[in-house]
């Protein structure tokens, strides 16, 4: 069975299906669920004591807030706006009422209820157990109105133990119900004249508290209409806009004419500006000019005397003391020299150039500097004033609406107060109309039994009990991270499904026997050879080697690790079943059992395991002893683990093991390998490593889903064909021959 039909298979699986499964597996547990539960209600409903019910109904007259008199209006307004808890009586709070302990004390004085053994208060709590108040409904019409289709009348059952307390109690609730409500009307109007009286001068001052608050917004922003502001600083913005690319475009020209005054001058911008302030400094001309001099004598004695001439070396002293004079005059004039200003200096002099002031070009730059240093100014000037009309539009939309705010809170406010002066009018004509009393539509009767059959009592019990079980199933399902249904398989790991091996059951005897753990005080044993012999084992065994032989096992590669994640998992015999259904098929087997920590095979078939794998990789032996078994007339060659070693790993991990697999390749058509169990130990990652490819067994019912996914990333590495699923209850066989129930 390949994955992708597996997940085919699952996906079109019913949800009934799996709901089945789960309470199946767990049906011992829903059966002493459903037992228990079952056990304490039956007792409960044999000694059940009657009940009996009776009931009254009552027509509350509507009070002053939901009465309508012709020519006046409603008062809806004054039912939504205006009324606190103390005076909105609506029928949920008419309910509360009706059961409070003030009721309840009235009734219990009416019928002498006094007693030396119970407290007033206890007393009180047991009438409002038994007493149940409801705002009756139309069935006829609920499903079509939209409050569910409520009346408004008022049902009150009391249960009692006899059909005549149940009356008496209810004709005492009623005539209390119909005194509370004159006592309360006339003082319900009051507290609601009262409470608007008070309600009135706070409306006056939220009205002049909104009216303040939207004048104090135009004053604080200078605006009579924000809107209007907005778009008036809209336009200034716009207009600053096109005046500062009129600017540009100006500064773009200056610049120009500068670098053509510049390129003329062979001078840069800042070295024209610093030459422009420095011819403008008197000091400066005449050390420049003393400067010119000397200069001018040192030419004229060159021509009369050679360098070294003391003559000559004075002058040049003098002309170089001249020029530090000179630096330090343009740096106390500029402050900090401008860079490569005095290589240009010297250049422009040694070309002929002059610096004084009516040097043409120097002035021209600088006045073209002057006129572009305003252009800056003037277009910075510009660019901070639309920023701040910038800054102060966006200031504009909270203001707009704070203003509409605040504009809509004034004419909430000024209505809210002239509604409360019309509300406080309505109320006084109420209250000199005077008070309403309760219309009883059913009067109270004898109280009839309502406890119930026993029949419907032990029918409801188990309906309970049922519930109770198949949830306590569940729960203990989703707590149980075993692996139980083959289904789980597909979801838990992403290796194929090779197929499955069924699960042995016990005689119908013992079956239940063995889910009880203080009635099973030994593992029952079984026989390997009639486990692989079994035929429903057998047919399984050889649909996994079809599914082996169409992943191109016997034709590319003959070397086979099996493996599991933990032990008791059912490899060993699995490996037996699976040898057997190769030489079926007329394939010579080889089977080694690498298990050196936990040999089984040589047991199985009563051989003795020295010259085994392990003697043959301790160098004891040339070649392990092959042993010869037959199962149902076909012969298979085994290798025992040989001797017990305190470090199987050293003995796994030898070359010679390696070399072994590869010499027997040859000649046997399958070899199957049994390893121990891949977690807590490397023992099986170094045979699969070896072999050709590896099988991971599982055993359902027993491994977690945390093993299998662990045991499947300690093999990722590896040519890991697929996974086995053992003990599979989908074959729904029972057989009376063998009592294993795991194989």
């Amino acid at each position: 069975m390949n994955q992708g039909n597996w997940e085919l298979e699952t996906q079109n699986d019913l949800g009934y299906r799996q709901l089945f499964d789960t309470i199946w597996h767990r049906r011992y547990c829903v059966a002493g669920v459903v037992g228990g539960v079952m056990a304490i209600a039956i007792p409960l409903a044999l000694t059940k004591k009657p009940v009996y019910q009776s009931y009254m109904q009552v027509l509350p007259e509507s009070n002053y807030q939901s009465k309508e008199y012709t020519g006046r209006g409603n008062n809806e307004f004054l039912d939504q706006r205006f009324t606190d808890a103390s005076v909105e009586i609506d029928y949920a709070t008419q309910l509360k009422v009706l059961k409070s302990s003030t009721i309840l004390k009235r009734v219990i004085d009416k019928l002498n209820l006094d007693s030396s053994e119970l407290s007033e208060a206890e007393i009180v709590e047991a009438l409002r157990q038994s007493l149940l108040v409801s705002q009756l409904t139309d069935e006829v019409v609920s499903s079509k109105s939209k409050n569910g289709g409520e009346t408004k009348i008022i049902q009150a059952a009391y249960v009692g133990s006899t059909p005549e307390e149940t009356k008496r109690v209810l004709e005492a609730i009623r005539d209390v119900y119909l005194e509370y409500n004159l006592e309360q009307q006339e003082k319900r109007l009051k507290d609601g004249l009262s409470f608007i009286d008070a309600q009135i001068p706070q409306a006056r001052q939220e009205l002049r508290r909104a009216e303040i608050g939207l004048t104090k917004l135009t004053r604080e922003y200078n605006v009579v209409s924000p809107e209007e502001e907005a778009i008036a600083i809209k336009e200034n913005i716009r207009n600053i806009a096109q005046e500062r690319e009129a600017i540009k475009a100006e500064r773009n020209q200056a610049q120009a004419n500068s670098r053509s005054l510049e390129k003329q001058l062979g001078f840069s911008s800042e070295n024209s500006m610093a030459l422009s302030r420095l011819s403008q400094s008197a000091r400066y001309q005449n050390l420049l000019n003393r400067l010119q001099e000397i200069e001018i004598d040192l030419a004229d004695k060159r021509t009369m005397h050679a360098d070294d001439s003391p003559i000559i070396q004075n002058l040049s002293s003098q002309r170089n003391s001249q020029k530090a004079l000179l630096m330090e005059e343009a740096k106390i004039i500029l402050g900090e020299i401008p860079p490569d200003f005095i290589n240009e200096l010297w250049t422009f002099r040694e070309q002929g150039g002059f610096v004084d002031s009516d040097n043409q070009f120097v002035n021209n730059i600088a006045e073209a500097q002057a006129g572009l240093n305003g252009l800056k100014k003037r277009d910075a000037s510009l660019a901070e004033t639309e920023s701040k009309l910038k800054q102060r539009l966006t200031e504009f939309p909270e203001v707009i609406a704070q203003y509409n705010n605040l504009s809509q809170e004034q004419e909430i406010k000024r209505t809210a107060l002239q509604k409360l002066l019309e509300a406080k009018q309505e109320l006084e004509i109420e209250l000199s109309r005077g008070g309403f009393n309760w219309q009883v539509i059913e009067p109270p009767q004898l109280g009839v039994d309502v406890g119930g059959s026993l029949a419907k009592d032990l029918l409801l019990s188990l309906v309970v009990a049922s519930f109770l079980g198949v949830s306590t199933a569940f729960i203990r399902e989703a707590m149980d991270e075993r692996i139980s249904q083959l289904k789980e398989v597909g979801s838990k790991t992403a290796l194929p499904i090779l197929g499955s091996t069924p699960a042995l059951t016990l005689p119908a005897s013992n079956r239940f026997v063995t889910k009880i753990p203080f009635l099973s005080s030994h593992q029952v044993d079984y026989n390997v050879i009639d486990v692989v012999q079994w035929q429903p084992f057998r047919e399984a065994l050889d649909v996994i080697y079809e599914n082996l032989r169409l992943s191109g096992l016997t034709s590319t590669f003959n070397s086979l690790a099996i493996t599991s994640s933990i032990s008791g998992e059912g490899k060993s015999t699995f490996t037996l079943g699976l040898a057997l259904s190769a030489a079926r098929h007329q394939q010579k087997v080889l089977i080694i059992d690498a298990d050196l920590r936990n040999p089984s095979l040589h047991r199985t078939f009563d051989l003795p395991s020295h010259s085994g794998l392990a003697d043959f990789l301790l160098g004891e032996t040339d070649v392990p002893h092959i042993q010869q078994v037959s199962l149902l007339g076909e012969n298979i060659e085994l290798i025992p683990s040989g001797s017990r070693h305190q470090d199987p790993v050293k003995l796994l991990s030898s070359s010679q093991l390696s070399k072994l697999i590869e010499q027997y390749a040859a000649y046997y058509d399958l070899i199957l390998v049994d390893t121990p169990p891949a977690i807590g130990r490397v023992d099986a990652v170094k045979i699969a490593s070896i072999c050709d490819s590896a099988l991971l067994m599982m055993r359902l019912d027993k491994i977690k889903s945390s093993e299998l996914l662990e045991t499947e990333a300690l093999l990722s590495k590896l040519n890991i064909l697929g996974v086995v699923a053992n003990d599979s209850k989908e074959y729904e066989i029972a057989t009376q021959n063998l009592l294993p129930q795991q194989v």
